[in-house]
């Protein structure tokens, strides 16, 4: 009798057990099927990579002698440097696309067979502890992905799975220049760099693109996708894999036209802000007037309204030359990183950067980041002050007060953070702004030893060659007594 009802209270016991099981497994699996939303993302500094270019598995450090092939980067290879993204203080990650590619196609956007990972980069499980290992430690992981075009196969469709099927592909015709400006419908139908351009209008195109994204995201549950090419597939296309992605979408328009690439947000979550990609170039690259980047930082304002503090702000990316290619300023290149890292929207670091990459247009701006992961380099360590600085005062959550701007000095501010740009290499400067502060309020500069006090409500400053200002209003700082040049 005592065996059977413990034999039976045991039962019920199990049952019970493997019930919360199952409800604490759904509720995970609900939360990662669902991604992050935009919102969530908005806090986020992102750090971007190329999987073939990171990390290897085995740990060697020998440089890579041809970037037109692969080089041997990871998944694993990632995994095991973790801490180097998160000693700067990045708490999201941006990966290359993970589909089996045409070779030689290291970059991932040359799909081959959509349903199996790239073997060059590891295993399914390899991405899956990847994603895993960002989790714990609270980044997110952004996928890239592409649904406009397969790899350069021109004709034989065979080679790709599983759009092996001419009616798969919109009729044969290349984009030219002038179309980008003047014929959307060739940009929609026509191919890019010669790439067969997949048919959204085909009903098994776009079923089984839509089918791909859902399950991805569910199967290793990534938070947030980088799109490619977005003005090459129709807008009604992207509704449909927004919401069958169920997560952050941002998308890559290449063009500096507003009222262009405003028509995307709604298909998409965001956009890269390509528009105030060129302006910063300008600025601290080429030491062009800060007239120009006022000009579109207020037209963006005005246009696209608070959209702005959801687009990804980059100086840098793996389509471009680097900024410090055609000029090696590192006082400018600091303070364009500081103006990405501070101004409205999401930031994105592209690898490299922090050891003073300076790559050509691609492929030689996709170094082998292997034999440089230098954690002392000063670049490194200014990205980890400034963004230590971007996440102690929250600057997502503190509205964009301009303060003054001419030529060569551009000053901003958000809540108790009081910001100014120089570009000007060749003199010193003394300056008065307005300050949105109290009379008697202590401002501290993070970057070095030195702090104004509000008067009249301004303060007075002596800018030095190209220098960046970053002040605080000086309570209880963690930067107190940490300052570097």
């Amino acid at each position: 009798y005592q065996r059977r009802v413990h034999g039976d209270y045991n039962q019920d016991l199990m049952r019970s057990g493997n019930l919360i099981i199952g409800l604490v497994f759904a509720f995970l699996l609900a939360n990662v099927v669902k991604g992050a939303t935009k919102e969530q993302w908005k806090s986020r500094t992102i750090y971007q990579l190329m999987t073939d270019r990171f990390g290897r598995t085995d740990g060697s450090t020998e440089d890579c002698k041809n970037l037109f092939q692969y080089c041997g980067g990871s998944w694993k290879g990632i995994t095991k440097n973790l801490d180097y993204i998160q000693g700067m203080g990045f708490d999201a990650l941006w990966i290359s696309p993970i589909v089996k590619n045409i070779e030689p196609g290291y970059h991932g956007y040359w799909l081959s067979d959509l349903n199996n990972v790239n073997e060059h980069f590891g295993t399914e499980q390899d991405l899956k502890d990847l994603i895993i290992e960002c989790h714990k430690r609270g980044m997110y992981v952004m996928l890239d992905v592409v649904a406009n075009h397969v790899g350069p196969v021109k004709f034989a469709y065979e080679k790709i799975s599983p759009f092996n099927q001419t009616s798969h592909y919109h009729d044969y015709c290349n984009i030219n220049s002038e179309d980008f400006r003047n014929n959307q419908w060739r940009v929609e139908n026509c191919r890019l760099a010669d790439l067969p351009d997949l048919k959204q209008e085909d009903p098994f195109v776009a079923e089984t693109l839509l089918n791909w994204i859902s399950k991805t995201v569910e199967v290793y549950g990534f938070d947030g996708m980088r799109i490619d090419t977005v003005p090459e597939v129709p807008k009604w296309f992207w509704t449909k894999w927004n919401a069958a992605a169920k997560s952050f979408t941002l998308g890559e328009v290449w063009d500096d036209r507003l009222d262009y690439i405003k028509g995307y947000i709604g298909p998409i979550d965001s956009l890269l802000n390509y528009p105030l990609f060129y302006p910063i170039r300008q600025v601290w690259q080429g030491m062009n007037s800060f007239w120009g980047l006022h000009e579109v930082l207020t037209a963006e304002a005005s246009q696209l309204g608070d959209i702005v503090d959801y687009m990804g702000i980059f100086i840098n990316n793996h389509d471009n030359e680097r900024f410090l290619h055609t000029n090696f300023n590192i006082p400018r290149f600091k303070g364009a990183i500081a103006f990405t890292m501070l101004y409205r929207g999401i930031p994105i670091h592209y690898y490299g950067d922090e050891q003073g990459f300076k790559g050509a247009n691609d492929p030689y701006c996709r170094e082998a980041l292997w034999p440089h992961m230098d954690t002392k380099s000063e670049l490194y360590l200014y990205l980890k002050k400034i963004i230590l600085f971007r996440k102690q005062h929250t600057i997502w959550n503190n509205p964009y007060k301009f303060i003054y701007q001419d030529d060569h000095v551009y000053v901003f501010a958000r809540g108790e953070v009081f910001c100014i740009f120089s570009n000007a290499d060749n003199y010193v400067q003394n300056k008065s702004f307005q300050a949105p502060y109290p009379d008697g309020t202590k401002l501290c500069n993070i970057l070095k030893d030195e702090c104004v006090t509000v008067s009249r409500g301004q303060i007075n400053v002596v800018i030095e060659a190209s220098e960046t200002k970053l002040f605080e209003r000086r309570q209880q700082s963690i930067f107190k007594n940490l300052y570097f040049n």
